[in-house]
Formats: structure tokens, sequence, C-alpha cells
């Protein structure tokens, strides 16, 4: 399974450092900063719903304050 992981930073968290602490996450596979309500999309793939949990976890003890996940039911392009 695939999710987009909107994240929203913690105070004091730069998109710098969080961008390391991403890359030593297990299942992330992708990251965009953007600008809106949160201030990262992240790319996870997992095996399941558990697994999907674990990572959100991670992404929280890495720095983000809020986060929001939408699983990918399917591509249309890209």
């Amino acid at each position: 399974m695939r999710a987009d992981v909107h994240v929203r930073l913690a105070p004091g968290v730069t998109t710098r450092d969080y961008e390391r602490r991403l890359r030593e996450i297990s299942g992330v596979v992708g990251a965009h900063v953007v600008v809106g309500d949160f201030d990262l999309t992240v790319r996870v793939a997992c095996e399941d719903g558990a697994q999907l949990r674990g990572t959100m976890a991670r992404l929280r003890q890495a720095g983000g304050q809020d986060l929001a996940a939408e699983l990918i039911v399917r591509t249309l392009l890209g």
C-alpha cells in the first residue's frame, strides 16, 4: 500500500532537519516541501495498516506535529 502523509512540522524543526531524519525512516520513498496547511508531503510504502501507523509514529517522533494520511487507491498519471 502507498500513502501520502501530509506533515506540519513542530515549532523549531526545520525542513532540513526533517529531511535528514526522513532518510532514516524505513518505508519513506519520497517527500516534497509544500505551501499550504502543511509543510511537507511524504510518500510512504507499507505492507499494511499496522506498518503505516508505525511509519506515521516515526514521522511524529522525527518532528512532525500534525499528520494526515491519504491512501493511494489508484494512479492515473505518472
